[in-house]
């Protein structure tokens, strides 16, 4: 993986992000192609898809506890996860939502725990 700043035009600004490796090999089954995986997952993440990395801001936290990158810098809470029912920490983004660090499902941030999302 390697290290970047690119420009967030939804941030309006730099932000850091990882390029994952592309495949070294090749298999009889479609791999995957490189990542963006954005580490400044915040506020400004409204969205139903980030600039960067063409995918919801949900399944850029599902990319960040994949790839096992640190979400030390996001925000994030202590709550029950309703999905996985776990308690973990939330990383909160754009208007009251949060994706689990366990499991990447989507939830909404209602002051003090998760919701699923309707």
């Amino acid at each position: 993986m390697k290290s970047q700043k690119i420009f967030c035009g939804a941030c309006d600004r730099e932000v850091r992000v990882m390029v994952t490796d592309a495949p070294s090999h090749q298999g009889q089954a479609e791999l995957t192609d490189e990542e963006v995986i954005c580490l400044e997952i915040g506020d400004k993440c409204t969205g139903n898809v980030c600039p960067l990395g063409a995918t919801g801001p949900d399944a850029m936290v599902a990319r960040l506890v994949r790839n096992g990158l640190p979400i030390d810098d996001l925000k994030t809470a202590k709550a029950h996860c309703p999905s996985c029912d776990a308690d973990a920490e939330m990383v909160l983004y754009g208007s009251g939502r949060a994706t689990c660090s366990v499991c990447g499902s989507q939830g909404r941030w209602v002051i003090d725990h998760a919701e699923p999302l309707v």
